[in-house]
């Protein structure tokens, strides 16, 4: 059978094939979306890491501050501290929890934990059992005690592009500093200290540590 041949045709095909005008504007229209929702993405992300950051220096910092005490903490001082938390995350929807805890040989030959005190602010209750931070924590002699300082911090995506919301949460556990221990006192027995006395020795103290 012979081929039907089109000159014509021919022409136009190769015509289209080597031509490389193009529109600005249809270009324009086809790649901005893909380039702001790059941008957006990549700053999404960029918070994040951002408020992570934050969360987790804020987090450490309070539990050094915690470890150098050498009086009884407080349900204030930890109101206190939850209060220097929203502070130093600019975040007003927080949780925290600090807590004592000890390892005991004294009704267990082999050594187990003891939960010594815990105080907690937001959704983050006094502990009743170690159950939820057990596996955190780490391995201890006998009659040593580590404070344990919880945290937790909302985020939410600038951007609604795929990122979904995610609350951030650091468990730091620390030695006491200049004592062998972090004493409790459940404020059974009021000596005067006010809620704004506490925070502001907090924010000044922890300043000061900050500093030097």
């Amino acid at each position: 059978m012979a081929h039907l041949h089109f000159p014509i045709l021919s022409k136009a095909r190769r015509a289209f094939r080597q031509n490389t005008d193009g529109s600005l504007s249809v270009e324009a229209i086809l790649v901005t979306p893909l380039l702001l929702t790059a941008v957006m993405l990549s700053y999404g992300y960029f918070t994040a890491f951002d408020a992570k950051m934050r969360a987790n220096k804020a987090a450490n910092t309070l539990a050094d501050y915690v470890t150098r005490q050498t009086e009884a903490v407080t349900p204030e001082f930890v109101a206190g501290l939850a209060e220097m938390y929203k502070f130093l995350n600019n975040e007003g929807d927080i949780s925290l929890r600090v807590s004592a805890v000890r390892w005991s040989t004294a009704d267990n030959e082999e050594g187990a934990y003891e939960l010594v005190w815990s105080s907690g602010t937001g959704e983050l209750a006094s502990l009743e059992t170690l159950d939820a931070i057990e596996p955190r924590l780490p391995l201890l002699s006998d009659g040593n005690e580590v404070v344990v300082i919880e945290t937790v911090r909302p985020w939410s995506a600038p951007f609604k592009l795929g990122l979904a919301d995610v609350k951030f949460s650091d468990v730091i556990t620390t030695q006491p500093r200049f004592a062998t221990q972090v004493a409790y006192d459940d404020g059974s027995e009021d000596d005067g200290s006010s809620l704004a006395n506490i925070v502001g020795d907090v924010v000044g103290e922890v300043g000061s540590l900050g500093g030097g």
